[in-house]
């Protein structure tokens, strides 16, 4: 399978890939730099703008406006002519344990925005698991979280959401106020393998999942078997998600952080943006009903 570096932006930590299909564009943040980037999937051009404050992940809201988490809690972006970026308005500011920051995040079929916090240093099971309603309502679902990332949703509306650290992909079931209602084990991953970070789902129902210190991207069953692994050419893979006008190519961030010079001469591309043609299509982004 070909593999082509489309940005080679040197990203530390390269986070939060989103397909805008209304302006051509893959979003994706560079949590480390305080850089949000758009990289235009027809021309190839990737624009850089530096912000005021961290986001880790985008979502897509009804008005084609975007939604983010990062320093400032839960946030609406205003999108002006040239693919800039300002927040337009805080929409909730949950308390946070001083270390914290939000990490990855997602929306699902209801319209709502779902983002994990962590500790920052990673020093112990910190962080906890949001859940933002379109009344604009930020509440906390699960905690005692070390690197909480996806979550994802499968077709019969379980979220699955992975704990970086512990190498565990949870599967959670949802009742319709998007309370849990049952927990179980998915999947579980570790050592050699690397550890389980971003996901997305695919039109099959299959769910794609990015793993860090793994080199590969591995595509798991709605069973939580692994059917398929495509290795890549960086150690640290952080979030895949489909794009294209057909949404079929995947398009997947990665990381530079905490690599060596040794291990970076090895690896050019880490810290850019990927992209693959996997053979399935991915499914549109849900959008945020606030």
């Amino acid at each position: 399978m070909q593999i082509s570096c489309v940005a080679s932006s040197g990203a530390l930590l390269g986070e939060g890939p989103l397909w805008d299909a209304a302006r051509g564009v893959i979003w994706w943040v560079d949590i480390d730099s305080a850089a949000l980037h758009a990289h235009h999937v027809a021309s190839g051009v990737n624009r850089v703008q530096s912000l005021q404050c961290r986001l880790t992940a985008l979502a897509l809201c009804e008005d084609d406006s975007l939604l983010a988490c990062g320093d400032r809690g839960f946030v609406r972006l205003h999108v002006s002519a040239g693919l800039r970026v300002r927040i337009d308005e805080v929409l909730a500011a949950p308390a946070e344990r001083a270390g914290n920051r939000f990490n990855d995040g997602k929306v699902d079929s209801a319209g709502r925005f779902w983002a994990g916090t962590m500790d920052g240093q990673g020093s112990g099971p910190h962080g906890s698991l949001y859940r933002l309603d379109a009344q604009r309502g930020a509440t906390a679902v699960r905690s005692n979280l070390w690197v909480p990332n996806g979550p994802c949703f499968l077709a019969d509306g379980t979220m699955l959401a992975a704990d970086t650290y512990q190498g565990r992909i949870t599967a959670v079931t949802l009742d319709a106020a998007g309370d849990s209602v049952a927990e179980r084990e998915f999947a579980r991953f570790g050592g050699a393998q690397g550890y389980p970070d971003g996901m997305t789902v695919d039109a099959h129902d299959h769910v794609w999942v990015a793993f860090w210190d793994g080199w590969c991207l591995r595509r798991l069953s709605p069973a939580g078997e692994v059917v398929a692994e495509i290795a890549l050419p960086v150690q640290r893979p952080t979030c895949p998600t489909f794009g294209g006008p057909a949404l079929e190519s995947l398009y997947v961030t990665t990381a530079r952080t905490g690599l060596s010079p040794e291990a970076l001469s090895r690896q050019p591309h880490a810290g850019g943006l990927l992209r693959l043609d996997p053979g399935v299509q991915g499914l549109a982004p849900a959008r945020f009903r606030g």
